[in-house]
């Protein structure tokens, strides 16, 4: 090559954007999801024990009583995997105690409320 030849640079190639990394930690939201399989999993022994419910009232009292065991074993499950990436069956086994002992800490309350 001639030393006097020196050729324009070449423009950077029109390739794909460069790709975002996931985050290394696990999002609120699967850990979210995990503990609405819990959720789903009492209706479905609700109905099979009891029976279809007797009115719409009675089915958004229990689905709103459900809620709060479903967001606080959520968060705890979140604050256990936050800082890594875990399978998503992992989730559930794991936000399975949690979402038990919140559902029994709160009907104790409630029932504790009562007397």
């Amino acid at each position: 090559m001639n030393p006097e030849h020196n050729p324009a640079p070449m423009p950077p190639y029109p390739g794909q954007p460069p790709m975002m990394q996931p985050q290394p930690g696990t999002s609120f939201g699967r850990c979210l999801l995990a503990s609405l399989v819990w959720y789903g999993a009492v209706f479905v022994v609700l109905f099979a024990v009891l029976g279809p419910p007797a009115s719409g009232y009675v089915l958004g009292l229990v689905a709103g009583r459900l809620l709060l065991p479903l967001l606080l074993s959520g968060l705890i499950t979140w604050l256990i995997f936050r800082r890594k990436r875990t399978h998503f069956g992992i989730l559930v086994l794991t936000s399975l105690p949690f979402f038990l002992l919140s559902g029994a800490v709160f009907g104790a309350l409630r029932i504790a409320g009562r007397t």
